[in-house]
């Protein structure tokens, strides 16, 4: 419906420039694989070899990489990162990283092996939205997996900052004394109660003159972007022949995300791509499937200097350049592009604005 009501707009608006993308490098490398020539450039070749990841990187251990973003194609990729990545982040925080697992009722009643499958399933979408185990940790970046409240800003992949993690009561005593040692892993016994986030872009927390009047050094302009992210029962989804309903948390991790979760985005730090596709099996991906991911990921970025690849194609396979599909219909929209300028400039002579026209 998306694309029925773009296609019926009677404009077209081109986007001519993008100022995302200032570096030379990055943006020789992206204008080669949109519109490669005949003969590789030695300079495009370099850009690429730079770029892929070598045994015992030492730029692995730079600041911006070890802020920066994680992005693969696929959920089985991303979730191992996620619980690598909250493991390491939580202890160079010096701060307990909290194990939550999430709550599961089935019809009928799922033997144990069949549940511990169920809890390793990566993709968060094919049960009920949520991880069945998440890291969790003070000062992780989070996102969510589903809109909490749209007309607030709250909605999906909205991100935040973890500030604090609201234990069920039973686990209470634990978690004061993993906060007091400072590190370690903890496996929460009951599902906790919810997390405080401090969320980017939202500024309406309802509580900020409830909290100062508690306490004068919690300032509005601190609490206003406070969030309380509390469980919530999913839907029931199918896993095998089991009728399953999932009691957790909707969010995962900001800084380990698939292809398809960082689309728009723009990632000022460094960024590590694992390029690996699934070459056989029973849904192997195309070719041209392949060309679409690589280019979202590689176009996150706003430096070459901060992109390393793992498993990237050999540079030859952006010879053939963007899938057909995507050129023709690339094509279709330059030509209604240009049809719309002539009627854009003819409207404009007719009410007296031609010296506003770009030059010919």
């Amino acid at each position: 419906m998306a694309m029925k009501l773009f296609c019926n707009v009677p404009f077209c608006f081109e986007f001519q420039a993008s100022n995302r993308i200032k570096e030379p490098k990055l943006r020789a490398l992206m204008n080669f694989i949109r519109d490669p020539p005949r003969r590789f450039p030695a300079e495009i070749k370099a850009h690429w070899e730079a770029i892929q990841l070598k045994e015992d990187d030492a730029r692995l251990r730079e600041e911006r990489f070890q802020i920066g973003h994680m992005i693969g194609i696929y959920w089985a990729t991303v979730a191992r990162w996620m619980m690598m990545r909250a493991k390491r982040d939580a202890a160079a925080l010096r701060t307990p990283l909290f194990l939550v697992q999430a709550a599961d009722v089935s019809k009928p009643t799922m033997p144990l092996a069949a549940a511990k499958k169920l809890m390793n399933v990566a993709n968060p979408k094919d049960s009920g939205g949520m991880h069945g185990m998440l890291p969790v940790h003070v000062g992780m970046r989070i996102r969510l997996l589903d809109a909490l409240d749209e007309k607030k800003t709250l909605v999906e992949d909205a991100e935040g900052e973890v500030v604090r993690i609201e234990p069920h009561e039973d686990d209470q005593t634990t978690m004061e004394e993993a906060l007091r040692m400072g590190a370690g892993t903890v496996y929460l016994q009951k599902f906790p109660k919810g997390v405080w986030v401090r969320m980017e872009k939202y500024q309406g927390a309802p509580f900020t003159k409830l909290l100062h009047d508690h306490n004068s050094t919690l300032l509005p302009a601190d609490t206003c972007n406070l969030v309380f992210i509390e469980r919530r029962t999913a839907d029931p989804f199918v896993f095998r022949e089991y009728t399953v309903t999932r009691t957790g948390l909707p969010i995962s991790h900001a800084r380990a995300i698939t292809s398809t979760a960082c689309q728009g985005r723009t990632m000022r730090d460094g960024v590590i791509i694992d390029c690996g596709r699934q070459e056989g099996g029973s849904n192997p991906k195309e070719d041209d499937d392949w060309w679409l991911d690589l280019y979202v990921m590689l176009s996150r970025a706003t430096r070459l200097d901060d992109l390393l690849l793992l498993r990237g194609p050999d540079l030859e396979f952006f010879a053939k350049g963007p899938p057909k599909t995507l050129q023709k219909q690339l094509a279709k929209f330059a030509r209604r592009t240009e049809n719309c300028r002539q009627r854009a400039e003819h409207i404009a002579r007719e009410l007296g604005l031609a010296a506003f026209l770009r030059p010919e």
